[in-house]
């Protein structure tokens, strides 16, 4: 009898092992990892300031100014077409750019990896929680080109000038100057969400959160030493003339920042059995700050000073000895990603 007992109760407990084993089998995983990859366009916001704004005054005095008319030391997209429409639009035989190149603003790669874990279970509603890391990197945009024209050869009133002051003007035609704006930054999100079910593993979701951020942007500048003497030349009521002999110049000025801000986002993924899903995503985040650039050269302070003021230049022709400017570590993205769901 006792056996028998025996039996039966194994077999009891066998057939409730067996269920539980079967119900975990049907029990959806929490814990995920996901990798993606998206686009990001405009990075850093420095559209506008690549293709309207451009970067540094040129003093009016400059030679730039008083003949071909440019205003910008670090061109301009808008500055750069609007000088060669002008231009081609005259009867004159002169032009004020020989050639150009448009740099756009900058189209950024994004990669990056997190861990989600789903609340479902733990408090029974349908949040998680997820945290990550993306890099954010430029992969074409920004790169400006700009050759002045002939006009101080051609022109009367330039030619007039320059004689007054003892230049020669064939010194002060063409001159090259290359820009090449970058940018990239990492970014650890911390992020609250909730779901809308589907079926386990598809579902539509959304989220918010803080993020970490650190990186930047930078110019690249090279510009000939015929580009130097236009910008670094000023006349001042065609009697005096400064001629600083800056030269060809080649440096990067860079800017970087660590800040905290803001991460939000839509999207759906569709389960592929237990373990695997696939998801599409639209995310924004971002944070700004205000900093002085990275140390640059000599040369470099030495032209800027004297592109943007011939009085200060005067005084300490290194005068510029830093820039300050906002970096922008921000924009929306579009990811594509897979997610493996562990335990």
């Amino acid at each position: 009898m006792f056996p028998r007992a025996l039996a039966v109760l194994g077999t009891a407990a066998l057939s409730i092992g067996v269920a539980h084993a079967a119900d975990d089998d049907k029990k959806p995983k929490r814990f995920s990892l996901s990798f993606s990859t998206g686009i990001r366009p405009d990075m850093a916001q420095l559209g506008s300031t690549i293709a309207q704004d451009g970067t540094i005054d040129v003093a009016d005095t400059s030679f730039a100014s008083v003949a071909y008319g440019t205003s910008k030391a670090l061109m301009s997209d808008r500055d750069n077409m609007t000088m060669a429409s002008n231009s081609a639009a005259t009867d004159s035989v002169f032009n004020t750019l020989a050639d150009y190149k448009e740099g756009g603003s900058l189209l950024g790669a994004e990669f990056g990896a997190d861990m989600r874990y789903e609340l479902d279970d733990a408090i029974n509603w349908p949040l998680f929680v997820k945290t990550g890391f993306y890099y954010t990197s430029k992969i074409s945009g920004g790169s400006q080109s700009r050759t002045f024209g002939d006009l101080a050869e051609q022109s009367e009133t330039v030619q007039a000038a320059a004689t007054l002051n003892g230049l020669d003007v064939k010194d002060y035609s063409g001159g090259t100057m290359k820009t090449e704006w970058d940018a990239a930054w990492w970014e650890i999100p911390i992020s609250i969400g909730a779901k809308v079910h589907i079926k386990p593993h598809t579902f539509a979701y959304g989220y918010a959160g803080v993020s970490i951020f650190k990186g930047g942007f930078d110019v690249g500048i090279d510009l000939d030493d015929t580009y130097a003497r236009i910008m670094t030349t000023h006349i001042d009521g065609a009697t005096v003339v400064t001629d600083y002999q800056v030269g060809a110049t080649k440096d990067t000025i860079e800017f970087r920042a660590t800040a905290v801000g803001l991460n939000y986002g839509l999207g759906a993924q569709v389960g592929i059995g237990r373990t695997w899903a696939v998801f599409l995503e639209m995310n924004a985040s971002g944070a700004a700050k205000t900093v002085y650039a990275n140390a640059y050269s000599e040369n470099s302070k030495k032209l800027l000073t004297s592109v943007s003021s011939m009085s200060v230049a005067s005084g300490d022709e290194a005068w510029f000895q830093t820039l300050a400017y906002p970096v922008v570590m921000q924009g929306a993205s579009g990811r594509i990603g897979v997610r493996a769901y562990l335990f």
